[in-house]
């Protein structure tokens, strides 16, 4: 059990945080912040760990996920807490399957009252399943308006080399990649089907730069109980496509049992993610 002086430090963090977060939010763009705050889940100090857990819950960034599931199973009983926490402000439909596993694993009664909260509001949080037989894919869904794009980017089907379905893989990867490009504002999706003389309009009357992202996931390796995704993107001029270059992004989780597919879609959601921040980064 927590102690009452650990409580009031928590609480104390808890209350500071919105400071916190404006005051990053004045300095650094959202997603330098985010990385900024996942370097700080690597401190030796458990205060940072715990400051940063709370900060990345309020990033809405689904980058935050997996260094916050990886909060789970740290070594400070505050930090545990505070990653729940994190969660639980996130609620990101993804986070769910480690917290799941978590809860039957967690030995501390605090620690385990809040990761059960934070399962309970992110499962009502969650949108409602499709009708059956209904498209889930983020391919299909209709692009945002994105009034102040610089770039047009369509996006194609995932180049599946993973065991995993073709709709799953779609579905994670591809959703990861437009939650992140959508949420710049700089970024206008293309619909998934459209003629190349109406791409050419598009881009022409709006001044945009046209890219197609061609993207693929590597075979899983799951080695010594960790395991490693890799994501690519290769980016070609829209929609003429000429090659421009690649992107490559990973991420690894140990402690990973093969054919544990919720730590695949929370390893694939982020190096997707990255990877479409890597692309604007490079493709501007």
């Amino acid at each position: 059990m927590l102690n009452s002086r650990t409580y009031r430090f928590v609480f104390r963090l808890l209350a500071s945080l919105a400071a916190l977060v404006c005051i990053s939010a004045g300095v650094a763009r959202a997603d330098d912040r985010t990385t900024f705050l996942i370097d700080r889940m690597k401190a030796e100090d458990f205060r940072v760990r715990t400051n940063a857990a709370l900060a990345l819950g309020a990033t809405n960034d689904e980058a935050a996920v997996l260094p916050l599931c990886a909060g789970l199973s740290d070594t400070s009983e505050v930090v545990r807490q505070a990653a729940a926490a994190g969660l639980k402000r996130l609620a990101k439909a993804s986070s769910l399957a480690c917290m799941r596993a978590r809860v039957a694993a967690e030995t501390n009664d605090s620690v385990k009252l809040q990761l059960t909260r934070a399962v309970a509001a992110v499962e009502a949080s969650a949108p409602a399943a499709p009708p059956a037989g209904a498209s889930v894919s983020p391919l299909d869904a209709p692009p945002l308006s994105a009034p102040n794009a610089k770039i047009y980017v369509s996006i194609s089907p995932v180049a599946n080399s993973s065991a995993r379905p073709q709709a799953d893989v779609d579905r994670v990867i591809v959703g990861a990649m437009r939650a992140k490009l959508e949420a710049l504002g700089t970024v206008q999706i293309a619909p998934r089907v459209e003629t190349a003389e109406a791409a050419r309009a598009v881009v022409a009357r709006r001044k945009l730069k046209g890219y197609y992202l061609a993207v693929s996931v590597d075979k899983f390796d799951y080695e010594a109980g960790t395991l490693k995704v890799k994501v690519k993107v290769a980016v070609f001029t829209y929609p003429g496509k000429d090659l421009r270059g690649e992107v490559p992004a990973g991420a690894a989780q140990s402690g990973v049992r093969a054919g544990d597919r919720g730590s695949e879609d929370n390893l694939m959601s982020a190096s997707a993610a990255r990877a479409a921040e890597l692309f604007v980064q490079n493709f501007k």
